[in-house]
């Protein structure tokens, strides 16, 4: 386990940027004509900044939408287009709550199946190639996806809010919905099984969801109980056991709440959750020392206020 890791907000120097890997954070977003406005080439100004700032690859972690806006698929379509353009480089994207899960709210009009629209979601978002080292998509489920830097892994794994996706299923069949849910956690696992091996520089997973989050629930969603329970309980147990047992550096980049915070619980595991969320409008960068695998570098590309310590 690495207890002893530097997690620093330093910029590099020109010399030691050309031993990182650099890479671009974002999520929630966007909620907001002002923010399609900061996302729209090629004025933007994120459009602009991420022409000055050297990164390999940019990764979107959900929610490309407001919670209070409908799941049109114009709205979709149209939001989409902005985050997967904003950079010339490499965009990955892991589908969010807002874009399915909370569509059938009945205060948007129009209110949808949300089992229809994580279908549309998939169809329309997940399938395309990306340009990067070894990219795969998990046949099972095609929104998961890995590719590799140098030695250091990178996963996504589709872990969405409103408690996975099990809570306040209103215009689709409940036990349908739920044994979705059961079998994106089985993909789940088996994926990060199989994509973390023993021997590694470093690794880093990629999800929407704040699985820190207080839960309603203590148990653990199983076959017997998979309604009122703690959906997100599985995975902060499997991070925690992997980031003790691995023999490398192992982080967690999330969105869904506002928080803007960095830092190493107590497992060893760096958790990060990404700027958005209304709270903080901003990208993070992030860099890796590929000569030091065990240096996180992340700041903000607009702000120049400090990045908080993740309540534990």
């Amino acid at each position: 386990m690495y207890s002893k890791l530097l997690a620093t907000t330093l910029l590099f120097s020109a010399s030691a940027l050309s031993s990182t890997i650099d890479f671009v954070v974002f999520g929630d977003t966007p909620y907001s004509k002002h923010e399609q406005t900061l996302l729209k080439q090629p004025d933007g100004k994120f459009a602009q900044l991420l022409t000055q700032v050297k990164h390999d690859f940019i990764v979107h972690i959900g929610d490309i939408k407001a919670g209070a806006q409908p799941c049109t698929n114009e709205l979709l379509q149209t939001n989409f287009q902005l985050i997967s353009q904003v950079s010339p480089k490499p965009f990955v994207y892991t589908p969010g709550d807002n874009e399915w899960t909370d569509c059938d709210r009945p205060s948007l009009k129009p209110s949808y199946d949300e089992l229809e629209r994580l279908e549309y979601v998939i169809e329309h978002f997940a399938q395309h190639e990306v340009n990067l080292p070894k990219f795969q998509r998990q046949t099972k489920q095609k929104e998961n996806q890995v590719w590799e830097f140098d030695g250091v892994k990178f996963i996504t794994l589709h872990v969405a809010g409103t408690n996975n996706g099990r809570d306040n299923i209103l215009n689709s069949d409940v036990s349908k919905a739920r044994r979705l849910t059961d079998r994106r956690d089985e993909n789940n696992f088996e994926w990060l099984n199989q994509q973390l091996p023993q021997q590694q520089k470093a690794a880093v997973v990629f999800m929407q969801a704040d699985i820190y989050q207080k839960p309603a629930s203590r148990n653990a969603c199983i076959a017997e109980n998979n309604q009122s329970c703690d959906g997100f309980k599985a995975y902060r147990e499997k991070l925690n056991q992997l980031a003790t047992s691995l023999d490398y550096p192992l982080m967690l980049a999330h969105g869904d709440t506002g928080e803007f915070c960095f830092s190493q619980r107590k497992s060893g595991l760096w958790h990060f959750n990404a700027p958005g969320d209304y709270r903080i409008i901003d990208m993070a960068l992030v860099s890796i020392d590929t000569k030091n695998a065990s240096h996180f570098s992340i700041k903000p590309l607009l702000s120049s206020q400090p990045i908080d310590s993740c309540a534990e």
